[in-house]
């Protein structure tokens, strides 16, 4: 019984420790770079991130939504969703 028990703990605190490791990711398709500004649940935080040419950033906002600005576009996502930029647009996917 014990080690069931333990084994059902492991599981739940895998489980918690995944789920708490998920951000937002920006994935740039197109052939030019970016500049990236991000800012978390309205205004607790602004990062910018340099994305390359045809580059990634991984884990760009772990707050519950973030707002996503390049020159010319503007999108709000979630942390457990994709915002790639894709002609010039930034877009969910």
């Amino acid at each position: 019984m014990n080690t069931r028990i333990s084994g059902i703990f492991a599981a739940l605190a895998c489980g918690l420790a995944t789920t708490a490791a998920q951000a937002t990711d920006i994935i740039n398709q197109d052939n030019k770079a970016y500049k990236v500004t991000v800012q978390g649940e309205g205004k607790l935080s602004t990062s910018s991130y340099n994305v390359k040419s045809k580059g990634s950033q991984y884990g760009a906002c772990g707050y519950s939504w973030c707002t996503f600005a390049i020159p010319g576009s503007k999108i709000s996502a979630g942390k457990n969703d994709k915002v790639f930029i894709r002609n010039g647009k930034l877009v969910k996917g």
